[in-house]
Formats: C-alpha cells, structure tokens, sequence
C-alpha cells in the first residue's frame, strides 16, 4: 500500500465524501429498502450516487435528483446530498465551449445517468454524475452511448470539476481469457478520455490487493465490490485530475451491507482546498453576472446582443458553411468578457467586432484585432466608427488601431441597440463577402 500523501497543510481544507452504490432495490421488500436508507445515511458521506434505487417517500426531495428508468425498470439512479449544509439542483443540459448550442444532459436512456450540481459552503460546486451501465442485452453498448452524452458536460464549466460513478455492469477484474476484457478495457479507458481518473490509482490511502482477483495481475488495482468467491468489481469511481490528487481514501464497506444488497457501497474521501476557484463563464452566467453587478438594463443589452449573434450565426451558416458566428468566448476568472467574433475557416482568421465586459459593463469596438478583410483598412474601421459614434449618448474615442469602448448602458436608450445591432450586422454581412471572394480566388476555391 502506498503510504498517504501529505495534506496540504498550508492550505485550509474542507472534508468532503462520496459514496457509489448500486441498492439493489428492485428485488428487494420494502423494509429492507427502508433499512438501505438508514443504512446509508450512518454512512457519514456528503453525497451518494445511487443506482437500482427507489427514494423513500418521506425524503427530502430538495436533497435528490432521481430518475426512473421506466418501462419496465421502475427504479432508477440518483445524485443524492445527505449533508444538509450542502445544496443540490440537477443539471439538466450544459453549454460547451465550441457552442452556444444546449446539449440535453439527460442520456440515451434517461434515468439511467444522472448529472447533478452539488454546491459545498467554502468550496464551490461540484458536478456529481450517477452512473448505471443499463443492461440493454449488452451493458457495453449502453457504456459507449454514456461517455458519448456526458462529453458535452466536460466541454462546459461545469467540466472542471466532477465526481462520476456507479456501477457500469463492466469489469476488467476477470480472466486474461475473458472474451469481452478487451472491450471493458477500451470502455474504461474511453471513460477516462473525459479527463477522469480512477479513484483506486490515485488515493492515498486504499483497501488491500484484492485476493485471487481474477485478473491475476501481480499489481492488481481493483476492488470487490460483487460477490464473492472470489468476486469482481463492478462499481467504479472517478474524479477529474484537481480532486483526484485530493482524494486521501478510498475504501469499500461490506458487513451490513451485503444483507440490503448484492453490491457493496464504494467510497471516497477527499480534502479540498477552501475558496471558490475562477470561474469559467459562459454567455447564460455571463448575462447574469452582468444583471447582478449592473443591472437589468446591462443585462438586457448583453442579452440581445447575444441572442441577435445565435439568430445571425443560423442565417451566416445558410451562406457560408465555413463561417459561425455562436463560439461566443468569454474569458476565465472573476471579471469575464465575452466576444462576438465570426470564425472563418478559410482563410483561417477569426473576425473579431466587439466584445462586452461584465466588470465595468463596457461595450469595445476590437480594431487592434481586425485582421479579417475589409476591416483589415483603416478606410473600414473609420466607417465603422463613424456609425458607432453617431449614435444618441455614444461617447467613443477614435483609436482605429485599438479598443475603443463606450458604456453599455448607452444602448438602452431609445433605438441605440437596434441601431447598434444593424451596424454588427454590416460589419459580419462584409466579412463574409470577402471571406467568399478570398475562397473563391484561391486554388481548389479553399475548401477541404
């Protein structure tokens, strides 16, 4: 056994625990149900991701986000928080970085994947994914199908830091001869392509080997957390790489548990660092950011100018396919700003405008950055500005060459936005002109 890894003890830290358990309750009486749920709440963790259960009617339903399968499956898996100092919501879709397109969070088979936000006083929050691999003839099927819908969720914010387990119905604890190993290998491997890492490599402190694993391996890593004689593993736990390297145990329970179900709890322990880390924003958290600094007039500029960029970007794909206009960037840490560029494939250059900040509520025009033709001139720019600074209120110095910007809140007065948008609107209509007069003049009419 690796010996445990220091705390950072210069650092404060909170305590904070997950445990994995498939509840078995579908073959199960009601009272042993009810036992299960006392059971886990002496655990003494802070959040659990539940498989094959039912929530007792009399739980706390602010404290859960379960699903049921359905069909004929009337159970189902759940995120649930058994510390009441902590708070949970489920994240029902997520937007990545490469779009403003919202991607469903709810899987190939709902229920069977739950994804939900837990939120930790003097931490932040934390994405908890409950995982169940669904016997759909195959469990391997039902794996690969996952990891493809939770991919979005690690493009997005929410991505930076995510606890995710369950019992995937895989193993790789079997026999060297086993014909599917291979396959159960390359579905956890394609689970860790997400950015995770398995929880019984990294914690500092874990159970002893498991013996007569059936795998065999001298450096054997798994658990038993099925059977017996000699048993498998079945149930997994993961944490992206920040709080893998916090997490100081990982243990398995047994005793109790094996008389309220055939799986046995997992859980881990982690120490983690006080304080919220920057934020990664995205243009939802940016709009409202800009409403709780500034107001609900900034916040209704930002907003309509960002939803004119997802309507123009619809209308941008229609002409040019190698042209988008939704990426809408925003920067990382406590003061964000977004951007309103049109991405060119060919050639390749992004076509910047403006962008907004949510510190001062700023609205800047990106001269030093237009590289894009026409408004790689200064006859273009000058033009530009010139539209800028007619209007009512807009006070706007003339730097051609730099970022000039004037105060958000100078168009919400009287049509300054609608005029304002008009001008942006030019502004992409001429880059994608000469983007396409630039595609069609160069060999092979620049496309791959």
């Amino acid at each position: 056994m690796p010996a445990p890894q220091p705390s950072e003890s210069s650092i404060p830290f909170r305590r904070f625990s997950v445990v994995t358990w498939n509840m078995d309750h579908w073959k199960r009486a009601a009272q042993t149900r009810r036992d299960a749920w006392s059971y886990l709440s002496g655990l003494g963790c802070d959040v659990a991701l539940l498989q094959e259960c039912v929530p007792p009617r009399d739980l706390n339903r602010s404290k859960i986000v379960h699903r049921k399968i359905a069909g004929n499956r009337p159970w189902g898996s759940a995120v649930a928080v058994l510390n009441n100092e902590l708070s949970i919501e489920e994240i029902g879709s997520v937007r990545t970085r490469y779009s403003s397109t919202l991607f469903s969070m709810l899987g190939t088979y709902p229920g069977a994947t739950i994804v939900a936000r837990v939120g930790i006083p003097t931490v932040g929050s934390i994405a908890c994914v409950s995982v169940y691999g669904l016997i759909d003839v195959y469990a391997q099927t039902t794996m690969l199908r996952i990891v493809a819908d939770l991919i979005p969720l690690f493009d997005s914010p929410e991505g930076e830091r995510v606890v995710l387990g369950g019992d995937m119905n895989i193993t790789t604890a079997t026999s060297p001869s086993t014909p599917e190993l291979q396959r159960y290998e390359a579905i956890l491997k394609a689970v860790e392509s997400l950015g995770l890492q398995n929880l019984a490599e990294t914690a500092a402190e874990r159970p002893p080997q498991f013996k007569n694993c059936p795998c065999g391996a001298s450096s054997c890593r798994h658990l038993r957390t099925f059977g017996d004689n000699p048993g498998s593993q079945l149930d997994w736990l993961f944490a992206t790489p920040a709080l893998a390297r916090r997490c100081r145990r990982l243990r398995v329970e047994s005793g109790q548990a094996s008389s309220l179900s055939d799986h046995a709890p997992v859980i881990a322990e982690f120490e983690i660092p006080l304080g919220i880390p920057s934020r990664h924003w995205d243009p939802e958290t940016f709009v409202q950011e800009v409403g709780i600094r500034h107001g609900a007039s900034a916040s209704q500029v930002a907003e309509d100018i960002i939803a004119w960029a997802q309507r123009k970007h619809l209308k941008v794909r229609e002409q040019d396919a190698y042209a988008s206009l939704d990426r809408l960037p925003t920067s990382t840490g406590p003061d964000p700003e977004l951007w309103v560029q049109l991405d060119l494939q060919y050639p390749e250059r992004v076509g910047y405008t403006v962008s907004l900040t949510a510190d001062d509520a700023m609205v800047t025009l990106q001269f030093q950055h237009m590289k894009a033709p026409p408004f790689d001139t200064m006859e273009a720019r000058k033009r530009m500005y010139d539209a800028v600074a007619a209007l009512p209120g807009v006070n706007i110095e003339e730097r051609l060459t730099g970022r000039p910007s004037f105060p958000m809140m100078a168009l919400a007065v009287g049509d300054n936005l609608e005029r304002f948008i008009r001008i942006l609107d030019d502004a992409v209509n001429k880059m994608i002109e000469s983007h396409k007069r630039s595609a069609s003049l160069s060999p092979g009419n620049g496309r791959r």
